[in-house]
């Protein structure tokens, strides 16, 4: 708890770190409850919303799927910028002049990143409950309306009616999962390059050429290869669907698929390890 506590004193006085946080805090339920009330058409002779959630599992999974894009961008820049800022202001070395050893520092910016995890899941999961609630208070429309707006087959399978408020809630488990994964990159980048600009645009740069790895693979009938990239196993951790799929709750991922959970988290460990062998083999400054 003391290295964590180092960690908090130094990151609270973060300009970044504040604005971030409050952007994560604020935006996310104003985000999860605003939009989809606030839009709405007139159809059939009723005020239909196409953005409600019409049952539990939908409306967790579209918190945790939103929740997670907000820390893809915000959280996950707040943790490599506070990493790089040490590096840049010297205060690595003034840490170890100061009696912290190498696996003190190391472990009090594991701990931090941790708690940030944690604490992002706890406000998702208050945000998931309140959302659901307050999606459930709505009229819901008939099957029959739904399936005719969004121009379904009648094959298709639209679950009205809200359920359980415990329906989905593993999307918390895969939000969890996945976020964790993501800032075990973000960590290693972070040691990696040392610098804030670059480490961001090493950072989102990443996922976009490994998507471009992954296309070369496929073209070339590696597709073995090509499912189990690192970066493509953690954002199929809570995948996106199709809008519509979102929307309606048509097709959306009842069941967590343990291979990218899994992964992910061997991913995470790996991420972890090779930015502790980073930040043994070079010097700290």
């Amino acid at each position: 708890m003391k290295l964590l506590r180092v960690e908090y004193k130094k990151i609270v006085g973060n300009k970044s770190f504040k604005v971030f946080t409050i952007m994560f805090l604020v935006f996310l339920p104003l985000l999860v409850f605003l939009v989809p009330s606030m839009i709405k058409f007139p159809f059939q002779g009723l005020e239909f919303h196409p953005l409600i959630p019409i049952n539990y599992q939908t409306s967790w999974y579209a918190v945790t799927l939103i929740s997670s894009w907000f820390c893809f961008f915000l959280l996950s820049f707040v943790l490599i910028y506070h990493i790089t800022n040490e590096y840049n202001y010297r205060t690595v070395r003034q840490n170890i002049i100061d009696g912290f050893t190498r696996n003190d520092y190391l472990l009090g910016k594991l701990y931090l990143m941790l708690a940030i995890t944690i604490l992002a899941t706890l406000y998702v999961l208050i945000i998931g409950i309140a959302g659901g609630l307050y999606f459930s208070t709505f009229e819901q429309q008939e099957d029959n309306v739904i399936q005719e707006f969004f121009k379904l087959g009648a094959e298709s399978d639209v679950q009205a009616g809200f359920g359980s408020l415990f329906d989905g809630i593993s999307n918390v488990l895969r939000f969890f999962v996945q976020t964790l994964a993501t800032f075990s990159f973000a960590f290693l980048i972070a040691f990696l390059t040392k610098r804030g600009i670059l480490a961001v645009l090493v950072f989102y740069a990443s996922f976009i050429a490994e998507k471009i790895a992954r296309w070369q693979f496929s073209e070339n009938g590696m597709d073995v290869i090509a499912d189990y990239f690192p970066l493509h196993n953690i954002a199929n951790t809570l995948p996106f669907p199709g809008m519509t799929s979102l929307i309606t709750g048509i097709n959306s991922p009842m069941f967590i698929n343990w291979t990218y959970l899994g992964l992910s988290m061997i991913y995470a460990v790996v991420f972890i390890f090779l930015t502790r062998l980073v930040f043994y083999k070079r010097d700290i400054s």
